[in-house]
C-alpha cells in the first residue's frame, strides 16, 4: 500500500470572493493571505481568511503557508507593482528555482484551466492545487514554494502540500547517520531520561523493572531503582517467557520533577514512575468492569532519592494514581513533564483491538471523555499540601492537584484530560523552543500517526486512523475523512512500512547538523515475527517521511525499536533489542552520531 501525505490541518470555506476580469470566472477561495513587505528582503503576513487556518502567524516573515490538494487560495500582495508575486518549484539555490505562476510573467502553469490561474492585475490572485501542479512544484527534486520575482533571491517561502495520497513507501533519507553503543546487556529498554543535575549521567528504564544508570558511558551494575516485585508477573503473554514472548506491560515511562535539582523546591529529589500492577487497591479510574475483567492496573507513583547515594528510596513510593486496564495492552505508558511545570500521562484506549470489548462500552473509550483511557492527562502530582498556595484543586483522591486551565475542568469530561481520541500513545515529547506537545499514536492495523497536540483536541480514534474513516470490519484503509472536530496527523504512515510508531523528538544536537529540528522516531518491527524495527526521520511541516540507513554501508537497524531518548545536549538515543518481549540480555542503547568519513 501506499505511503500516505494526508491534510493535516482542516480547512473551512471563507466567506471572501475574489473577482478576477469576468463575473463568471469568480470562484469563492478556501484561504486568502494578503502580504506586505518588509523592504525588500521578506514578504509580511498582514492578514488571513478564515481566522482557523493554520501555519499563518501575523506579522512572519516570508511564513510557511498550507496548501491541500483541492482547494483554491488566494494571494493579494499590497506594494505589487514592486513585490509581484510567483509560485514556484522551489530549489535549493534560487537561481534554479522554476516558476510556475506568476503576477508578471506567463508561467506553465497558468494556461490549466484546473489550476484556474486568476490575476486581476491589482494585485490580486487566485489559484486551485491540482494534483498536476503539486507535480510541477516537485518536479527534478524540486520542493513547493513561493517568492517576490525581483526579489528573488531574499523574498522567498514554503508551501506545505497536503491531502495527497502518493503511491510511494518511504525512501531513504539523504542524511547519514551512524549508531554509537552506549549501554548494552539490558533486557528491554523503554526511556531514557538525563540526570536533570548532573550533565554526563543518564538513566535507562527497563520494562522488566530496572532503571540503570549510565555514568562517564559506563552502566553500572547498582540499579538506580529496581520496581521488579511491584510489577505483573510473569510479564508475557504467550507463556514461553523468553525472547520470543511479548507483553506491553512492566515499568513503561520514568519522569524527574522539573524542581529535582532545587533544594527550594516541593519537588526536590523527585520522580515518577509509570509501572503495570497487579490489582493492589480500588481504583481512581475505572471502568464498566467485573472485578475479574481487570487485567492489571497502570500506576503513578512518587519517589525520592536517598540522601546518601545517588539511588531512589524504596521506602518513599506514594501512589499518585491508580488506574483499572482491562486487557494487557494499549497502556501507552509515557510520561514527562511539560514546559508548564505539570506532568503528562499518556494512556491507551485500554487495549484489545479496534476499541470494543470488555471495558470499552458500546462506543469505546477514544471518544469517551467521562474515562481517562485514550487520553494524555495533565496534572501537577506533588501532594497538595506541599502547594498551599496553589490555584490548582486537589483531585479527588487528595494526591496531587488537577490545572485550573484543563480543558474539562467544570464542564463535563474527566477533569484530570488534557487532550483525548488516542489509541495507544506510548510515546511524546516536547518542541523545546515553542513547547508544542508531538504524540505518536500507534494504529490499529493500516495507519500509524504523530500529532501536534493541544488542549482539549480530539485526535479521532476510533472514528479515525490517521485521517481515513475507520471500518472495523474494513480489509485496507477507509476513504480520507474531514470532521472539523477532529484533528488528523501531521505526518502518517501505513503499515507496508512499519506495524508500530515509536514517538521520539526534535533534534537539537549537534552531533548530525543536517538533523537540527527535524523529528527522529522509529517504528518497532515491519513484523512481529523478525527484528526489523527502523529509523525515520520526519520534517512535521511538511509531513515527508525519510528512512535513515545507518554507517557508510546504509544499512537499516535489524532490531526491535523499543524506544527512543534525548540527552541535555539535544542528542537523540536510540533503544533497541532482537527479543521481542521483555526477555533476554541482548538489549542496546545506541546514540545517533555522524557517519565517520570512509
Amino acid at each position: 500500500m501506499a505511503r500516505l501525505h494526508i491534510e493535516s490541518m482542516g480547512v473551512v470555506a471563507a466567506t471572501l470572493f475574489f473577482l478576477a476580469g469576468a463575473a463568471a470566472q469568480a470562484q469563492a477561495p478556501d484561504v486568502a493571505w494578503t502580504f506586505g513587505a518588509i523592504g525588500s528582503s521578506s514578504y509580511r503576513l498582514d492578514a488571513f481568511t478564515p481566522a482557523g487556518i493554520e501555519f499563518g502567524t501575523i506579522g512572519s516573515a516570508d511564513p510557511t503557508l498550507a496548501l491541500a490538494l483541492g482547494k483554491r487560495y488566494q494571494v493579494k500582495v499590497v506594494d505589487y507593482m514592486m513585490h509581484p508575486f510567483e509560485v514556484i518549484a522551489k530549489s535549493p539555490s534560487p537561481t534554479q528555482d522554476k516558476v510556475l505562476l506568476s503576477m508578471s510573467i506567463a508561467g506553465p502553469s497558468e494556461a490549466d484551466p484546473k489550476v484556474n490561474w486568476q490575476d486581476d492585475g491589482r494585485g490580486t490572485v487566485a489559484f486551485t492545487l491540482t494534483a498536476e501542479l503539486y507535480q510541477a512544484m516537485t518536479e527534478s527534486g524540486r520542493t513547493p514554494g513561493y517568492r517576490c520575482r525581483p526579489h528573488f533571491m531574499e523574498m522567498r517561502g514554503d508551501f506545505t502540500v497536503t491531502g495527497l495520497p502518493l503511491a510511494e513507501t518511504i525512501q531513504p533519507s539523504p542524511i547519514r547517520i551512524d549508531l554509537a553503543t552506549v549501554a548494552s546487556g539490558l533486557i528491554a529498554p523503554v526511556d531514557l531520561q538525563p540526570d536533570p543535575d548532573v550533565a554526563a549521567r543518564l538513566y535507562v528504564v527497563d520494562q522488566a523493572g530496572l532503571v540503570r544508570t549510565i555514568e562517564q558511558g559506563q552502566l553500572l551494575e547498582t540499579p538506580f531503582l529496581d520496581v521488579r516485585d511491584r510489577l505483573v508477573q510473569p510479564l508475557g503473554i504467550l507463556g514461553s517467557f523468553d525472547e520470543d514472548d511479548y507483553d506491553e506491560r512492566g515499568l513503561l515511562g520514568m519522569a524527574f520533577h522539573p524542581g529535582f535539582a532545587d533544594p527550594s523546591s516541593p519537588g526536590y529529589r523527585t520522580l515518577y514512575t509509570y509501572t503495570s500492577e497487579p490489582v493492589g487497591g480500588p481504583a481512581d479510574f475505572t471502568l464498566d468492569l467485573a472485578s475479574e475483567e481487570v487485567n492489571h492496573q497502570s500506576i503513578v507513583t512518587e519517589w525520592q532519592l536517598a540522601r546518601v547515594q545517588n539511588v531512589v528510596d524504596p521506602s518513599t513510593a506514594r501512589v499518585v494514581l491508580r488506574i483499572d486496564q482491562p486487557q494487557f495492552n494499549h497502556n501507552g505508558g509515557y510520561l514527562a513533564f511539560g514546559p508548564d511545570g505539570y506532568l503528562y500521562i499518556a494512556l491507551g484506549d485500554g487495549g484489545a483491538a479496534n476499541d470494543a470489548g470488555a471495558g470499552h462500552g458500546p462506543d469505546g473509550n477514544g471518544q469517551n471523555i467521562r474515562t481517562v483511557h485514550g487520553s494524555i492527562l495533565r496534572i501537577d502530582p506533588l501532594p497538595p499540601a506541599s502547594t498551599p498556595d496553589s490555584r490548582n484543586a486537589p483531585s479527588a483522591n487528595g494526591q496531587y492537584r488537577i490545572p485550573w486551565d484543563n480543558e474539562f475542568v467544570g464542564i463535563e469530561g474527566v477533569d484530570e484530560i488534557f487532550a483525548y481520541g488516542f489509541r495507544n500513545p506510548y510515546r511524546f515529547s516536547f518542541e523545546p523552543l515553542t513547547g508544542a506537545l508531538i504524540v505518536a499514536d500507534v494504529g490499529q492495523g493500516h495507519v500509524e500517526e504523530i500529532n501536534i497536540v493541544r488542549k482539549g483536541g480530539n485526535y479521532g480514534w476510533k472514528i479515525k486512523e490517521g485521517d481515513f474513516l475507520f471500518d472495523p470490519e474494513d480489509i485496507a484503509v477507509g476513504v480520507p475523512f474531514e470532521d472539523p472536530a477532529l484533528i488528523d496527523p501531521v505526518a502518517q504512515y501505513d503499515h507496508d512500512d512499519g506495524l508500530a510508531v515509536v514517538g521520539g523528538f526534535l533534534y537539537f544536537g549537534t552531533q548530525v547538523p543536517q538533523l537540527r529540528a527535524m523529528y527522529v522516531f522509529g517504528d518497532f518491527s515491519r513484523a512481529f515475527s523478525a527484528p526489523q524495527g527502523r529509523l525515520f526521520v520526519a520534517d512535521l511541516w511538511s509531513g515527508q517521511i525519510a528512512e535513515l540507513l545507518i554507517g557508510n554501508e546504509q544499512q537499516p537497524l535489524g532490531l526491535f525499536v523499543k524506544g527512543m531518548g534525548q540527552d541535555r545536549d539535544g542528542e537523540v538515543y536510540v533503544l533497541a533489542s532482537t527479543a521481542l518481549g521483555p526477555y533476554g540480555n541482548t538489549g542496546v542503547v545506541f546514540k545517533i552520531v555522524a557517519v565517520p568519513n570512509p
